[in-house]
């Protein structure tokens, strides 16, 4: 589960043009977030979606609160972009736990909606990270693993992070098309100062 998670992930973080990836995290996420209002509303309806299927308000403050502490354990990402960003994607308040009790989650999970909410929140985060690192890989791992999902309901999840890919992937073409545009916009500028420079020459 965990692997097919990253993998999508990467996969929709490639759809980004390299330009934009070589920006710092906090840059690139900065900019995600003002040209992405509909893709985090896309986001934030789906866990709405979800967590009004789940009456049990005690594991959804468990979740939040170890969904928060994954976010705040990329050191990349100023803590303000991180609260904007949380809230952003899941509707919810950041609030990093700093013990991150996995075996609460384990045991407050019962029904396959509060299973599926809590895997899609933290998918998405992963979605909108790209890349996160070996501390985060490893709460990851072990954060799906006490949700303790079916194969049945793995694949239902596999199915929503199909539709996220779908919805990102029409962003990253807006993305590559700005991209062309700076391209153009700088060899145009670059041939106008050669211009410049050989009039300056000349004189």
């Amino acid at each position: 589960m965990l692997n097919n998670i990253l993998v999508f992930a990467r996969e929709i973080w490639d759809k980004i043009p390299s330009n934009w990836r070589d920006r710092s995290k906090s840059e690139v996420l900065n900019f995600v977030q003002k040209r992405l209002p509909d893709f985090f509303r896309f986001c934030r309806d789906k866990m709405s979606k979800l967590w009004t299927k789940v009456r049990n308000s005690k594991f959804k403050t468990i979740v939040d609160k170890i969904t928060s502490k994954f976010l705040e354990m990329n050191e990349e990402i100023p803590p303000d972009v991180k609260e904007r960003l949380f809230r952003q994607v899941t509707g919810a308040q950041y609030d990093p736990d700093p013990t991150y009790n996995m075996q609460a989650l384990s045991d407050c999970a019962q029904t396959d909606e509060e299973k599926k909410a809590a895997a899609i929140q933290i998918s998405y985060l992963v979605t909108i990270l790209g890349e996160i690192n070996q501390k985060q890989e490893s709460m990851l791992d072990e954060y799906m693993n006490s949700l303790r999902m079916t194969e049945e309901l793995k694949k239902d999840i596999i199915n929503e992070m199909q539709q996220v890919e779908e919805e990102f992937a029409k962003f990253a073409q807006e993305l590559r098309q700005l991209d062309k545009e700076i391209e153009s916009a700088s060899a145009e500028t670059a041939r106008i100062k050669k211009e410049a420079n050989n009039i300056i020459d000349l004189i």
